[in-house]
């Protein structure tokens, strides 16, 4: 199996059409079905904001987003690269509130959507990955349910005759 690597830097959370772009781009390559597409591109998405909400003091930080098919299925890497680390300890304590209860909702969320989810020890990196080899399988059941509903149709024609 050749597997497929590709890779996207991201410099601010505004540029977010990019990584949509990139997302609907290997779920067009791969074959990817509407309903898997809506849930990678909403949990790489969220991803993408969690990783620059975590990190909003620190400036000049961009955001390296990899893409690779491996034998599980789709897996996204996301690593923050940070190119001038300027910390604001004078944060207020209800921002930083607000901001671990935003990152939990936005978590919760990643974790329903994907099928594995590894946080890095230091928050730097979050790697998804979305198994997608139960997509033919229900390719299939859905064909034989058309093949059945044909023949139904096919044998009440018939029997009217």
């Amino acid at each position: 199996m050749k597997n497929s690597f590709q890779k996207l830097v991201i410099n601010d959370v505004h540029e977010n059409h990019r990584l949509d772009r990139f997302v609907e781009e290997i779920c067009d390559l791969h074959n990817i079905t509407y309903e898997y597409f809506g849930n990678i591109l909403l949990a790489v998405s969220e991803a993408a904001e969690v990783m620059f909400s975590i990190n909003t003091h620190e400036m000049g930080s961009s955001l390296n987003v990899s893409f690779e098919k491996c034998a599980k299925g789709l897996m996204f890497k996301m690593k923050l690269n940070e190119t001038m680390g300027d910390q604001n300890e004078d944060e207020d304590l209800l921002e930083r509130e607000i901001r671990r209860h935003r990152l939990g909702r936005d978590l919760y969320i990643i974790k329903s959507l994907a099928d594995e989810l590894e946080i890095g020890a230091n928050g730097k990196g979050i790697t998804l990955i979305f198994h997608v080899t139960s997509i033919n399988f229900e390719k299939s059941l859905g064909r034989v349910q058309l093949l059945k509903d044909f023949w139904e149709k096919e044998k009440n024609v018939i029997h009217e005759n």
